[in-house]
């Protein structure tokens, strides 16, 4: 289980640097092309559209040729992805690669998590937090190794150094063996014809994936909104310079950080129902706080305290819902990455738009609305709970 950890988190780093790394260098992307940050929101948004793809077709690849060849495809895909935009091609290839990459992103960390998902079994969130803390690790460090790599005007060898990276990577998952798990890694439909079928979604069953499926939209859609729009906010609301306002994402993914390194301990002692809601209160409480701050010290702190209490929300929501479907992990596990990509796109466009409209301001109440919204689904999710803590032994497994 430790090799498999290791992996899995030497993995989720990667996808980590590759869901920033196109933001990192975006403006010398552009001005070497000579192209327009709408042409950049493209490139950002085929890169979703491409990761939506990823963990949609991940249940289907894993079935038809394996768990470890889809994995090392996927590597071998980002390889080729990254190494073809180092050269800087024409600019119709440039942006064809960015769905490329976003595919062989969808692919890694949608393959990954449902593995370790079944392999931890009574760990998943203590595990599932990990990936997490490396995912955001990854998140942290690309923008830095970028901001160097610019300062000597050899920025496009930042997608060269990931290409390489993740081309280490899938050799490594190629050759790899996990003792208990290789078996996991080795499955193939056509070598288990007598297992069992994912079994079928009852009505409340499904009423519930969709649910979550919500959830998980808005989530990623805020996360991505907080991401992306607070230097704005600071710079509009608190007058902050563009330096000062910079820290304030350097802030917020240092707070997810520390927070996902004890988020899988403390929902394992607390139950993932009740880490969930303590969770989504503790937020709607500071984004309320925020609408009403004016100091940039203020802010800062809401900064902070927001990252820490939204740093576990992700991996024990995924853990929460697949232990109230059970036998459907990689189905369901598909189904709400897939609703984060598409909620962490297409949101945030929706709040830039109003942003240009009305007021930068109106971003905070985005989020404010996001999060009473997700927490009434939260609270409402308990009645599924209760039947599963009914018709199970495991208490605590199940809450």
């Amino acid at each position: 289980m430790r090799r498999l950890l290791f992996m899995g988190c030497l993995s989720y780093l990667l996808t980590g640097c590759t869901h920033v790394i196109y933001g990192a260098v975006l403006p010398e992307l552009l001005a070497h092309y000579g192209r327009s940050y709408s042409d950049g929101g493209l490139l950002v948004f085929l890169e979703f559209g491409g990761f939506l793809l990823g963990v949609l077709c991940m249940p289907y690849l894993i079935r038809r040729i394996s768990r470890r060849s889809t994995i090392t495809t996927a590597f071998g895909l980002l390889f080729i992805a990254m190494i073809a935009v180092a050269s800087l091609p024409p600019w119709p290839i440039a942006v064809s690669l960015s769905l490329i990459a976003g595919v062989a992103f969808g692919l890694v960390e949608s393959s990954i998590s449902t593995f370790i998902l079944i392999a931890a079994k009574d760990q998943q969130a203590v595990a599932f937090s990990k990936l997490e803390v490396f995912f955001g690790l990854g998140a942290l460090i690309m923008p830095l190794v970028s901001s160097a790599l610019i300062a000597g005007g050899a920025w496009k060898f930042a997608f060269l150094l990931l290409g390489l990276s993740a081309l280490a990577t899938g050799i490594i998952w190629s050759k790899l063996s996990l003792g208990e798990h290789d078996e996991l890694l080795a499955h193939r439909a056509d070598l288990t014809k007598k297992a069992e079928k994912p079994p079928a979604l009852t009505k409340g069953s499904l009423v519930f994936l969709l649910l979550f499926m919500f959830v998980f939209f808005m989530y990623a859609g805020m996360e991505n909104t907080i991401v992306n729009f607070l230097p704005s906010i600071f710079i509009d609301q608190l007058h902050a310079t563009s330096s000062v306002s910079s820290l304030s994402v350097t802030a917020y993914w240092l707070a997810m950080v520390v927070g996902r390194v004890f988020a899988g301990v403390i929902a394992e002692k607390m139950t993932y129902f009740r880490y969930l809601a303590v969770s989504y209160v503790g937020s709607l409480l500071i984004v309320l706080v925020w609408v009403f701050s004016t100091q940039l010290w203020s802010s800062f702190a809401v900064v902070l305290l927001l990252g820490l209490f939204m740093s576990g929300m992700f991996a024990v929501a995924l853990i929460y819902a697949n232990q109230l479907l059970p036998g459907r992990t990689e189905q369901t596990t598909s189904a709400l990455i897939a609703s984060g990509g598409l909620g962490g796109s297409v949101l945030p466009l929706a709040a830039g738009w109003s942003m240009d409209r009305f007021h930068v301001g109106v971003s905070i109440w985005f989020v404010l609305i996001g999060m009473l919204l997700v927490l009434g689904v939260i609270l409402f999710s308990r009645k599924w709970n209760t039947q599963a803590l009914h018709s199970s032994k495991q208490l605590k497994t199940y809450t």
